[in-house]
């Protein structure tokens, strides 16, 4: 890989006084800077309506925009400011958002942006619907949304069914334009964190210009072009993405909200570009930013002890963010709880098709799924693989959130346990379910996370552990358990596709509600219960517990919204689907030399990465 190298220029200032001119070093921020930073892996799509994973998001927080977003420079997670729309009224009734849209924005490429953009927008992101992306979070509240939604999940995107059904929804006029800058949505129920949710970039508003000018809207096809290009109103501009090698964004000379981000943040605007370039070395990306060559850098908690000073506890203030590094030139801001839980996902699929072998799936029966749970050491896991930055997962809602239930049972490191429930399994026919997988196991984690690396090496570890306890029954023919490593959008591809026993994932919210968690976990149609199989695995009641979900949503009593939440968590663990492995807490490194997101927008749970206009830097 070539390295980039950044030249610190030392500005030398002549001031002239009444004892006479004399040189003095003045620290300098420069109006053109450039961001270099190192990361792993790649977006899946730069199509923000169905791109539906954390890389793209990042990219597209920065050249996308919508409606609302999170408030500048807070910690507040409520969607409360406005951006492209400047107010929103809300009926009574909760089921009408009219939106006032800001004047004078123009997109990228010159169209100018008004409610007939929004409209376009919105029923594009119905007329695609990826199963696998975001659309569900727009698609569920709004009137007759769920009637489009159900054929995609039954009969496929693109399907008879699907396109008779968004063309039956365009008839609802769900979605009005009232005149040119005043746009109204029709709820299908009282939503409350429907702002929210359109906030997320399934909300994000594209040029429809640029969009009809390169391929338009097919119903249930991904547009080719605008998957790798990018059309938005935002402060960046994508220049260039070349596959596992780097992501180069311009600043937008002509950003709308160049003056009122200046009015906030004085040196908002200060990156003239930012290059984002693929490691996947771990060792190389911390050396690099050492070595003041990168401004920023993913480091994994697994190498905490190379920056973090452990005699200042996690928790403490992170000051100027040289508090907690033991590195003259590289701030380290951490220790602030996040929402973001990781989580190991079971197949319960009946088949399992690994690069075209089709084999019988182990987790098909619950004992073996308790078996897992069991087998892996939760302590050791957040202590060894996240260095103490993180907290043991109580089921899908993360703790600090409404609806987090803190009594909830959770299953600890127990291999006795294990070995009886395993016991178990095998009793009722496992062994030959080896025998169909060819004696073997093999524990997935998209490659470059070592965090997710030492988290399968501590469940291979536990299983091996298990089965060397005297009574446990073993394989016929033994068991070969290995760990294996994934490049990232390949790794996402078999996870949807089913490909994959078992694999590690982390969730971050969308939006900051408990039904951002439990929809992508617990309801038969969200995202990971398709992939595990949730909605038909035996002892599942999916009418029952979608009834519960979809209530939830719509419930305006808190006491009977907790209490459905309550229910929610205490059967999606109950069913052991996934293991529970932990919520995260922050870990950013930045150069000393950069400066404007470690405020305290840093702590944001909500922040879909840095948001490059309000980062600046000082040389000298």
């Amino acid at each position: 890989m070539n390295k980039n190298t950044l030249i610190a220029i030392v500005v030398v200032v002549i001031i002239v006084g009444a004892a006479g001119a004399y040189l003095m070093l003045q620290p300098t921020i420069y109006p053109e800077s450039s961001w270099i930073e190192e990361d792993m892996g790649n977006p899946e799509f730069m199509d923000p309506h169905v791109n539906y994973e954390s890389f793209g998001s990042r990219i597209h927080f920065n050249v996308y925009e919508t409606l609302y977003t999170y408030p500048w420079g807070s910690v507040v997670t409520d969607a409360t400011e406005p951006l492209l729309a400047s107010d929103v009224s809300i009926s009574a009734d909760g089921l009408n958002y009219t939106f006032t849209l800001r004047q004078g924005i123009t997109f990228h490429d010159g169209t100018p942006f008004n409610a007939s953009c929004v409209k376009y927008n919105f029923e594009r992101v119905m007329a695609l619907f990826d199963g696998w992306g975001p659309a569900w979070m727009f698609a569920e509240p709004i009137l007759g949304g769920q009637a489009v939604e159900d054929p995609v999940y039954e009969h496929g995107e693109g399907s008879a069914e699907h396109i008779a059904a968004y063309n039956a929804w365009l008839l609802e006029d769900a979605i009005i334009v009232v005149d040119t800058y005043t746009v109204r949505f029709r709820l299908a129920y009282a939503y409350t964190p429907f702002i929210a949710a359109i906030t997320y970039q399934v909300g994000a508003i594209m040029s429809p210009t640029y969009v009809e000018a390169h391929g338009g809207v097919v119903i249930g096809e991904h547009n080719a072009w605008m998957d790798e290009h990018t059309c938005g109103t935002g402060p960046y501009i994508l220049e260039e993405w070349i596959f596992d090698q780097h992501i180069k964004l311009v600043r937008n000379d002509n950003y709308w909200r160049a003056a009122a981000a200046k009015a906030m943040f004085p040196n908002a605007g200060n990156l003239a570009n930012v290059t984002i370039i693929t490691n996947e070395d771990v060792t190389t990306r911390l050396l690099n930013i050492q070595a003041d060559e990168m401004d920023m850098t993913y480091w994994p908690t697994t190498h905490a002890d190379q920056i973090w000073d452990d005699a200042i506890l996690r928790t403490a203030d992170n000051g100027d963010g040289f508090v907690k590094s033991t590195l003259d030139n590289v701030r380290l801001f951490c220790g602030q709880p996040s929402f973001n839980v990781m989580f190991l996902g079971m197949n319960m699929n009946p088949y399992i098709n690994q690069s075209g072998s089709i084999s019988l799936s182990p987790f098909t029966d619950i004992n073996t799924r308790i078996a897992f749970s069991y087998a892996l050491d939760y302590e050791m896991l957040i202590t060894s693989a996240v260095s103490g930055f993180g907290l043991q997962l109580q089921g899908p809602i993360p703790q600090g959130m409404f609806g987090h239930d803190y009594d909830l049972e959770m299953y600890e490191y127990d291999l006795e346990d294990a070995k009886d429930a395993w016991n178990l399994a095998m009793a009722a026919g496992l062994d030959d379910v080896w025998t169909n997988l060819s004696n073997s196991l093999t524990l997935y984690f998209n490659s470059g996370n070592t965090v997710r690396e030492q988290s399968c090496m501590l469940l291979k570890d536990g299983i091996a552990d298990m089965l060397a306890l005297d009574g446990c029954t073993q394989v016929t023919g033994g068991l070969t358990i290995s760990v294996q490593g994934l490049e990232w959008s390949n790794y996402l591809y078999q996870v949807r596709n089913r490909q994959l026993p078992i694999f590690f994932l982390g969730w971050a919210p969308d939006y900051a509600d408990p039904d951002n968690y439990v929809g992508p976990f617990v309801k038969s149609t969200g995202t990971f219960p398709l992939r595990v199989g949730l909605g038909d695995s035996a002892g599942w009641d999916a009418a029952e517990v979608d009834g519960w979900i979809s209530d939830a949503a719509q419930e305006q009593n808190i006491a009977t919204r907790e209490a459905l939440y309550f229910d929610i968590q205490e059967a999606i663990v109950d069913q052991v689907a996934y293991i529970w492995c932990y919520q995260g807490m922050t870990f950013h490194v930045y150069h000393g030399n950069t400066y404007g997101y470690y405020d305290a927008a840093e702590n944001n749970p909500m922040n879909s990465g840095p948001y490059y206009y309000h980062l600046y830097k000082i040389i000298g």
